[in-house]
């Protein structure tokens, strides 16, 4: 009795010094086949009861609701968004953007004496999310109040102070065309007058234009039902500003140019009051559906309470833990479909983001992929629960979230640990 009680504490006591050598021998095994199959690594390396008298099991308990995310970083992203849509099941959705625009040379010169003709805008269509045959009106303002590429600016950026005149300078009603290479919105006569009465010093250098010119503020007029959000690439040759003028009796265009120097914002806005979503940011919430949306929408919070307990057990070490997170398929999933991927970070105590430690060994060995029909995602959470159950790490909680979520407007339902079939830890162990 006293050799098995001596080895039981000997056991625990070497816990985590077993599960790194073994966790380095997985992963050494699963990076040398990752070229093979990656999808295939992992307890399919053995079956369950070849893992040296190993054990499966996914009772675990888990905590999980619905958060909103209260705002994003979204300056400088590689795509601007644009559009509404009013989802049945997520309510109201928006995106809008501020870019500013530059001159492609220094010294910019019209001539003598030159007329405006007209003054469009080309933004290069990369992709869309939602319903494009529901026509969308865009509406373009001149902004009054420089914005600047070193700084930092979030979703929830106000607009207010930068357009206190409202200068509509375009308006366009359409319907998406996100096949056609751009979209092409003529702007008013007087904005083209404007640009084309610009002085020499105010051609003279792109930091003399941008105080002449400050930039543009995108916006489209709310539908209340179905639409859609449009991706646009600002930073592809297709996307610029083109002056058409006269100069004595010649046809002449000067095109201004998006670039990577040029400020750009995208700003995000949701309204759950007419979704179909019960509670947001109750900590108390046991619902079985939980919501994942992009564009600084909603997350999921998750904890283990109970991981602790696993220092009373006699395991040996993990041999793999991986949060299962199932699909909730709605009437919609058509129209709004599911991100490709999604996130997982863990909450430090001061409430910032940090990669769980998982995430180090490889992302592919991460997970976070849905699968192929997209019913399903998976994360390897193995260090991760390892060391909340076995050091003092403490549980400030995990938060998953939609990949690409600033450049993107995927949403999706995942059933929560109270669901059939619902949110789960598998882990696999091995005993003394």
């Amino acid at each position: 009795m006293h050799t098995q009680n001596f080895m039981t504490a000997l056991s625990k006591k070497n816990t985590l010094k077993n599960f790194n050598l073994l966790l380095f021998l997985v992963t050494l095994v699963w990076l040398v086949a990752c070229e093979k199959d990656p999808t295939s690594i992992g307890l399919s390396l053995h079956d369950d009861t070849e893992i040296i008298n190993g054990s499966t099991f996914d009772t675990i308990t888990i905590k999980a609701f619905t958060i909103s995310e209260d705002s994003l970083s979204t300056d400088e992203r590689s795509l601007a968004l644009l559009g509404s849509y009013t989802d049945p099941i997520f309510g109201y959705t928006e995106a809008s953007f501020i870019t500013q625009i530059k001159m492609a040379s220094s010294n910019v010169s019209f001539g003598n004496n030159p007329i405006a003709d007209s003054i469009i805008i080309c933004l290069d269509y990369q992709s869309y999310y939602g319903d494009t045959t529901v026509p969308q009106t865009v509406e373009i303002y001149e902004i009054e109040k420089s914005i600047y590429l070193d700084s930092t600016y979030y979703s929830n950026f106000d607009i207010t102070p930068y357009i206190p005149n409202q200068q509509l300078i375009g308006t366009l009603t359409f319907t998406p065309r996100p096949n056609d290479s751009c979209l092409i919105i003529k702007l008013s006569d007087t904005f083209a007058q404007k640009i084309i009465s610009a002085s020499s010093t105010d051609l003279l250098n792109n930091e003399n234009f941008l105080k002449f010119f400050k930039g543009f503020y995108f916006k489209t007029i709310p539908n209340t039902s179905d639409g859609a959000i449009l991706y646009f690439n600002l930073l592809s040759r297709r996307s610029k500003v083109t002056l058409y003028y006269r100069n004595a009796n010649e046809n002449k265009k000067y095109d201004f140019v998006f670039n990577n120097t040029c400020a750009r914002i995208n700003l995000f806005k949701h309204d759950y009051t007419t979704s179909q979503i019960t509670s947001i940011n109750d900590t108390t919430a046991s619902d079985s559906l939980l919501y994942l949306q992009s564009m600084s929408g909603l997350n999921v919070k998750i904890h283990f309470p109970f991981i602790k307990e696993f220092a009373k057990k006699d395991l040996l070490a993990f041999v793999k833990a991986e949060l299962i997170i199932p699909v909730y398929v709605d009437h919609y999933s058509n129209k709004y479909k599911a991100p490709n991927k999604l996130l997982l970070a863990a909450l430090k105590s001061d409430g910032k983001y940090e990669f769980l430690p998982d995430y180090y060994i490889h992302p592919n060995y991460f997970g976070g992929s849905s699968n192929s029909n997209y019913t399903e995602y998976r994360f390897n959470i193995t260090r991760f629960l390892q060391e909340l159950a076995y050091t003092n790490r403490q549980d400030f909680g995990i938060v998953l979230f939609v990949s690409e979520n600033r450049v993107s407007s995927n949403r999706v339902i995942i059933k929560g640990p109270k669901a059939h079939n619902g949110m789960r830890v598998s882990i696999t162990y091995l005993k003394p």
